[in-house]
This record gives structure tokens, C-alpha cells and sequence, in this order.
């Protein structure tokens, strides 16, 4: 997997093969979630969801557990929104508190300025999520106490996620994202010198990457070719787009990241992943775009790890 500049923060997203994206975006796009210390006892009789305070829309505080945590997954609305509801496959977008039993904060949306995405009821993210969100309408405040076994169970996520862990988190649903391009493929000529892309659209399946017959390299200079074209806004050097994306190294096809396995739509600045901003601006909300990357286009750090450069296939849902 690739690094993205400036590191990553923990989220509920389950613990698939570490991605590039996760290693080039920002933190939105982290794959695991922080915990606190293992289980035992019995439930606590008032603890078992610790108390939120502050205003809806804002950063909550939440308490520290009290007692033993509950061994059961425990799910309190603390506002109900009037919005539709959360349905299975869908992409939500949502502003989200996580704290470990004893209090200590481990991630927060609110703190990077902006609500995440994730694909909810279809076991990518954490089974906790999966059952406590589908059902509940946008504009509602969720709060959330998942027990190690709908969290990351025995294994937990070393470094930051201990075994046994029991994870508080609390929820605004904001709205559903779109989570299919809606363009049309492109007529004319592919170029040659880039692989083929499936002009196919599935909401859980990335399209076919054919790489060129022999090529074990990128061109030498970044590519990008259109397959799908949308109408929608424009991309800039500035954006931010929701995307879903696969990624493949040019020698040997060796597959690096697809989202539609990891999670659904990230929300990826452009400026983040090497190549993106040149190979995406100007392309419009709805489209497919392939990007080819060369090699010394990555930070020096990505360079040792690569045995050739990279080819993105990017679905562009929104732009922002």
C-alpha cells in the first residue's frame, strides 16, 4: 500500500488489507479504530451508556464509562432526526466521536473539520455500526457502545487497538452519498499506451483493469484518459472529490487498493495522492478516470516499496 502524507487517525472501518489510499490520503481514510483495556463482570446497571452533553451538530462530550462495560451491544438515539432512513448499501455521511471506555478520545471527525463517509449494513465497517445505524433516520444523534466482539474481538489492532476492546462512539447521521458514478462511456479511440478500463458501473464491484500486453512499466510521463463522462461540477487542483477507486501497480498487475472492498466512497483531496490533481482537474462529477502514475511521481519513501508505477482507475462521485 501507499503512505499518504500526513498520516492517518482511526475509524470504524474493518481492518481489510492495508491500502494505499490509507497510506496517501488524509486521516478521514484510516482503517482501524483505537480501543481501551479487555472485558470482564458483569454490565454495569447505570453505566452501560455513558452521558453525552453539548449541543447537536457540535462536537459531543461524553462521560466516562462507569463500572464494568456492557457485554452487549447498547444503542441510545439522543435525537431523533426527521430524514430518511439508513438502508443497507448505503454510503453515510456522518460526523463521529470515538472515546475508549475510560474517556480517552481516539478520533473524531469534528477535529478534522469535516464529516466521513462510509457504506453501512454491508460488513464494511464494524459489525457495532452495521447493526446500530441501519434503521435510524438522517439528522439523528446516535450514541454507541460496542463491545469487543462486534468491535475487533480477541485480536484487536496492534499497535493502538488492545484485544478486548470496548469502543464509545457517537454519531450524527448527516446524509446518504451517492455511491455510483452516472456518466456515460466515451466514445473514440482508447490510448494504447494505457490499460483498459470496464466502462461497467456496479455499486459493489470495481471495473476490470486489462493491463497492455508485456508493459511491466508506467510511461514515463502521467497519463490520464476519460472512459466514463459525467455533467456534474468540475474538478480543481483544490477539490475535494468522494470517490470510489482501485489501484494496480504496473508491473505484474499486482492489485494495491479498491475501495469498493474497503468501505465504500472516500473523501480524498485531490492534492493528496500523487498524480491526482493533474490527472483529475477538469474532469467532472459522474465520470471514470484512469490515471497512470510514474514511479518517481511518489514520495521517496513510496519509490522503495514500488516495483513499477501505478495505475488508478477513479470513480468520481462528487467534487467539492
Amino acid at each position: 500500500m501507499l503512505q499518504i502524507p500526513g498520516g492517518t487517525t482511526p475509524h470504524p472501518r474493518k481492518p481489510y488489507v492495508r491500502r494505499l489510499a490509507a497510506a496517501l490520503a488524509v486521516s478521514v481514510l484510516a482503517v482501524s479504530v483505537a480501543a481501551c483495556g479487555g472485558e470482564g463482570g458483569s454490565e454495569s446497571k447505570d453505566g452501560a451508556v455513558p452521558e453525552v452533553t453539548g449541543a447537536t451538530d457540535k462536537k459531543p462530550k461524553v462521560a466516562k464509562g462507569k463500572g464494568k462495560p456492557p457485554k452487549d451491544l447498547q444503542v441510545k438515539v439522543l435525537k431523533e432526526g426527521g430524514g430518511k432512513k439508513v438502508e443497507k448499501g448505503d454510503s453515510l455521511n456522518a460526523h463521529y466521536h470515538g472515546q475508549l471506555w475510560n474517556g480517552k478520545e481516539f478520533d473524531s471527525s469534528w477535529k478534522r473539520g469535516q464529516p466521513a463517509t462510509f457504506q453501512i449494513g454491508t460488513k464494511k465497517v464494524i459489525k457495532g455500526w452495521d447493526e446500530a445505524l441501519v434503521g435510524k433516520k438522517l439528522g439523528s444523534r446516535v450514541e454507541m457502545v460496542v463491545p469487543p466482539s462486534k468491535a475487533y474481538g480477541k485480536q484487536g489492532q496492534p499497535p493502538q487497538i488492545p484485544k478486548n476492546a470496548t469502543l464509545v462512539f457517537v454519531v450524527d447521521l448527516k446524509k446518504i452519498m451517492p455511491s455510483e458514478i452516472n456518466g456515460k462511456p466515451v466514445e473514440g479511440d482508447h490510448n494504447p499506451a494505457l490499460p483498459e478500463v470496464s466502462t461497467k458501473i456496479e455499486k459493489s464491484k470495481a471495473p476490470k483493469i486489462t493491463m497492455p500486453k508485456g508493459a511491466d512499466k508506467a510511461p514515463d510521463e502521467l497519463l490520464n484518459e476519460t472512459v466514463i463522462e459525467g455533467d456534474g461540477k468540475k474538478v480543481t487542483e483544490k477539490s475535494t472529490v468522494l470517490t470510489n477507486f482501485t489501484a494496480k501497480m504496473w508491473k505484474g498487475g499486482k492489485q494495491l487498493d479498491d475501495t469498493w472492498q474497503q468501505g465504500g466512497p472516500q473523501e480524498i483531496p485531490v492534492s493528496k495522492i500523487p498524480g491526482w490533481a493533474e490527472g483529475l482537474k477538469g474532469k467532472k462529477a459522474g465520470s471514470r478516470v484512469v490515471i497512470s502514475v510514474p514511479k518517481d511521481e511518489f514520495p521517496k519513501k513510496q519509490q522503495k516499496q514500488f516495483s513499477s508505477g501505478v495505475v488508478f482507475s477513479v470513480d468520481v462521485l462528487t467534487v467539492n
